[in-house]
């Protein structure tokens, strides 16, 4: 039997999470970033991103992201988590850095 793809959650910066460039203009890396999440998919992880001020409900969900900004406030953010473990916050990653998680993950 085959794993479960690994399940990747941004937590982005508030207003960040649309993937469009426009729609975060004023961070310059959120097209890279968005680029970066449509190839970790191509990997076969599920990716989900979420705005932590309109998906609160969401967020209740995952205690290691609600213990990162209860620890770090909105500075934490961004937040990558799989399969609900903290793996990187506080900046966007590089597509290298999404590489070495997605295999820190698989193993």
């Amino acid at each position: 039997m085959q794993a479960a793809p690994p399940e990747f959650v941004i937590v982005d910066r508030p207003g960040a999470s649309s993937g469009c460039a426009c729609a975060g203009a004023t961070i310059a890396e959120l097209p890279r970033f968005a680029g970066d999440l449509e190839w970790l998919r191509w990997q076969g992880a599920t990716v989900r991103r979420l705005d932590p001020r309109s998906q609160i409900a969401e967020l209740s969900d995952l205690p290691a992201a609600r213990r990162a900004l209860d620890e770090g406030g909105l500075d934490a953010l961004p937040l990558v988590l799989a399969n609900g473990e903290l793996l990187h916050s506080g900046s966007y990653p590089t597509r290298d850095d999404l590489r070495a998680l997605l295999d820190a993950v698989v193993r």
